[in-house]
């Protein structure tokens, strides 16, 4: 039987020289009739051990065709019987079709991930991307992976594959679309510009528009007063031998650094206690298996600046200092299980302030778990003593500029966000001072006897 693209055969060749010795053949009492093929040599000579002939049964299966060089690509497969070689060849060949199993790439089938992840291995080469976002973007290349689109030939994929996939992304935050998004764009624009597709539904004025969030997350940006008063007291109060990192959350509360910043501190060259600076320059990152490791400079270029200590933020400091454990990294916080790099995990890190934020009660909700059962979580997360640091910043009514500058950002929109989570009293307190100027300057007719405007 014949089937399209494979080829099954028997070959008989002579096995290689010095195991075996054609002239031991030559003498052999089977060996007598000199006109006999190689083919019925084999049938009656195939128990010896001393045989020179050996026959192979195969069969070979034709994959594709190289997109660079022309040349047709093969796979081959070798049983004891053609039988048996004909059906691995066809059982590949199903995979293939059917099952995406293991494959030879050609134009023709290359898929969404086949074209994206070299793309993204040239910007990790070309240093257009950190070790930590090289590993973020192959995990979401993998979380595309598992959709039903993306194992078949980008060129198979219909406009309503790729809606009903992002449909099933509404639910994720904002960020974590974004993420998906900007790879289904960067495939879908290398296989426009490779001529494997002739539309492009991710780009023109009919493109497929980016889903919404529906996602409602417990993240705010800051604490209010009364809970940043709340956990502050708890700081001060409980002995370090309790809670270790007591002083590293009192050091972001008062100085507003990334808590990646603050992991990777050089006590011997970072701060300065005379001059009352703290050098940031560099941050934690990882590596492209996931591990944290000390990064060489900070998040962006602005990232890289020096810290004033006040009052508060140096007696933070000082405390921080007074628990150093001596290692040869010079951390300010080392973490002595950690014997590569001395680090402490953010994760972990984090999950010891929610353990706190739980205990007093800090933004509390409810949701269920992966059991179906209730259960009380806290928002707080390290990332918001920083946005409480600014928050608190911009209630003090400092100058933006100056703030964009002391948290190390790049632009100046992303500082403004937190000149809209500022506390509520904070609010009726300015609110209360625009009555104020409004009565002094008698813009409105009517005055109040309270001291208040009619509006």
């Amino acid at each position: 039987m014949k089937f399209k693209g494979i080829t099954v055969g028997t070959y008989i060749s002579k096995k290689p020289k010095g195991k075996y010795n054609e002239s031991i053949c030559a003498n052999c009492e089977k060996n007598k009739n000199k006109n006999i093929d190689k083919e019925k040599q084999y049938e009656l000579c195939k128990g010896c051990d001393k045989f020179y002939i050996s026959k192979t049964c195969k069969a070979v299966l034709t994959t594709g065709r190289d997109q660079t060089t022309g040349k047709t690509l093969r796979k081959s497969f070798v049983a004891d019987t053609e039988e048996e070689a004909l059906r691995n060849a066809l059982q590949y060949k199903l995979d293939l079709d059917e099952n995406g199993g293991p494959r030879v790439i050609t134009k023709t089938n290359k898929t969404l991930v086949d074209l994206v992840k070299p793309l993204i291995e040239e910007q990790f080469k070309l240093n257009r991307i950190k070790e930590s976002t090289y590993k973020r973007k192959l995990d979401t290349l993998k979380q595309i992976q598992n959709a039903s689109f993306a194992r078949k030939p980008i060129a198979k994929v219909t406009r309503e594959d790729i809606v009903d996939y992002l449909a099933t992304l509404t639910t994720y935050s904002k960020t974590t679309i974004k993420q998906n998004y900007e790879l289904l764009c960067m495939g879908f624009g290398e296989a426009y510009h490779e001529a494997i597709i002739k539309e492009n539904f991710l780009a023109g004025y009919k493109k497929i528009e980016k889903p919404k969030s529906e996602y409602n997350g417990h993240h705010r940006i800051a604490l209010t007063i009364e809970e940043q008063r709340k956990l502050i007291n708890f700081l001060n109060e409980v002995s370090y031998s309790k809670f270790k990192h007591k002083d590293l959350f009192l050091l972001l509360l008062s100085t507003g650094m990334r808590i990646g910043e603050a992991l990777v501190l050089d006590y011997t060259k970072d701060i300065d206690l005379e001059k009352g600076t703290i050098t940031i320059r560099r941050t934690q990152t990882k590596d492209t298996d996931g591990k944290s490791r000390i990064g060489e400079t900070t998040k962006t270029f602005s990232g890289q600046r020096i810290l004033d200590l006040n009052d508060i933020s140096r007696k933070a400091l000082e405390e921080a200092i007074n628990h150093i454990i001596p290692n040869k990294f010079h951390l300010l916080f080392y973490n002595p299980t950690n014997k590569k790099y001395g680090l402490y995990e953010e994760g972990s890190i984090n999950s010891a302030l929610k353990r706190a934020g739980l205990k007093l009660g800090i933004g509390l909700y409810e949701e269920k778990n992966s059991k179906g059962k209730k259960v009380t979580r806290t928002d707080l997360h390290t990332h918001m003593l920083r946005g409480t640091f600014a928050t608190r910043c911009a209630e003090a009514k400092i100058d933006p500029n100056v703030l964009k500058g002391i948290l190390g950002h790049s632009d100046i929109s992303i500082t403004m966000k937190y000149y809209v989570d500022i506390d509520t009293d904070f609010i009726k307190s300015e609110n209360k001072n625009v009555v104020n100027y409004l009565i002094n300057k008698n813009i409105f007719g009517v005055i109040l006897d309270k001291g208040e405007v009619a509006v």
